[in-house]
């Protein structure tokens, strides 16, 4: 009779008694061999158990098990010198973090097959910590993803009893979840069930039942060339990073005043005001290395500007500041939720309308003035380099006429 490991069976139990059969010096590191079957090794994108071993009162701590000439084997941070029997302490709290890990993906990988029956599961990794999945196939969106977070959760609630069953590999059909190829490797396959919502073969470690999860959260996701890659945590370190968030947004609530259910909108601010600066800052250095974008055209100097990050009120201070004794012309557009321009003019013949206001029009633009200065606006400019480079030729060309 095959000897299945102890965890298939009751994953919660946690103190052995076991045989060392061997202590292994290898590379710089001490493994330690036992005879019984009761520690999960790393394998199938899981990490291995933590531990310890006593050994007549003492305690030697193991920080991995790993899989050596396809026999498990404790990495052990501090080493006994003796084999023979000896008392095996799982750490569970490592243990039931990757339990609850591992059932979570189970749940969300299965509901994300279901709704996208073309994606494929690529790689995972489940550790104590998080866990990951590698989901191939067209990208998916980060809505998409978080509705099927909240229906990971809502199966958390419905407290579903998890099963596994040991079952012949001919007996594996397309209603369970497996890796190519696995049943041609082993003559039998351990499925692990929960409820009617996923059925896998999968050697790991799991819940009993999905209450025991408490808490699922995504917390990364990223795009690849070829799927998405999304990180996720669940129970207490799920609980502590939505806490260490939410204190972080209302630590700065009254600092820079906002509601709660307003951060979406907060964050993309930063992020337009971001972008903002990075293209400010690029005009400067445009400014000190190359200087302005001055030219003459015939008997005026037209000065001409791209200056994201800036708007109306500013560029129109910054016009006041220039001193010209000769025929000029200024035109600075900034780019933004609406893209804006003014242009400004000294000792022109004609009002600053005429060099701008039909060129506005035309464009799309709305806009007015008095005589030396006019303001206007763009909205849903796809491109407002473009846009300001087309004015500019325009109005160079108006500058000709007039």
């Amino acid at each position: 009779m095959i000897e299945h490991p102890h965890y298939w069976h009751d994953p919660l139990k946690d103190r052995f008694n076991v045989t060392i059969e061997s202590v292994i010096e290898a590379n710089g590191h001490t493994f330690v061999r036992i005879h019984e079957p009761v520690v999960k090794p790393s394998g199938g994108g899981q990490a291995g158990d933590r531990g310890f071993i006593q050994i007549n009162g003492n305690t030697f701590e193991f920080i991995d098990t790993v899989l050596i000439d396809d026999e498990p084997k404790l990495l052990m941070k501090t080493s006994p010198q003796e084999k023979g029997e000896s008392i095996l302490i799982i750490d569970m709290a490592w243990r039931r973090a990757m339990m609850r890990n591992h059932t979570s993906e189970h749940l969300f990988v299965g509901n994300m097959k279901r709704k996208f029956p073309t994606i494929d599961l690529g790689k995972i990794w489940i550790d104590g910590h998080h866990g990951s999945v590698k989901l191939i196939g067209n990208p998916l969106s980060v809505e998409e993803i978080l509705d099927v977070e909240s229906q990971v959760q809502q199966y958390i609630a419905d407290a579903i009893d998890v099963q596994t069953k040991i079952v012949p590999a001919s007996d594996v059909d397309e209603s369970v979840r497996a890796r190519e190829g696995i049943t041609s490797k082993h003559d039998v396959i351990r499925i692990v069930e929960v409820g009617d919502l996923d059925s896998s073969a999968c050697a790991g470690i799991h819940v009993t039942n999905t209450s025991d999860i408490h808490v699922f959260k995504v917390i990364d996701i990223k795009y690849q060339d070829d799927g998405t890659h999304i990180e996720f945590i669940t129970s207490e370190n799920a609980v502590e990073e939505i806490f260490e968030v939410y204190n972080a947004a209302l630590r700065r609530k009254n600092s820079y005043p906002f509601e709660l259910h307003q951060l979406g909108a907060v964050l993309d601010k930063a992020r337009n005001q971001q972008e903002a600066y990075e293209g400010a800052l690029q005009i400067i250095t445009q400014l000190m290395t190359e200087g302005p974008h001055k030219e003459r055209v015939g008997e005026i100097n037209f000065w001409h500007e791209y200056l994201p990050g800036f708007d109306a009120n500013t560029m129109r201070n910054i016009m006041k500041e220039i001193k010209s004794d000769s025929a000029s012309i200024i035109l600075f557009l900034a780019p933004g939720e609406k893209t804006s321009f003014v242009l400004w003019t000294k000792n022109m013949p004609k009002d600053a309308a005429c060099y701008i206001q039909d060129i506005m029009i035309e464009l799309g633009g709305r806009g007015g003035g008095k005589k030396d200065s006019f303001t206007g606006g763009f909205t849903d400019v796809t491109n407002p380099l473009n846009l300001y480079q087309e004015i500019v030729e325009r109005v160079r060309r108006k500058i000709h006429i007039n």
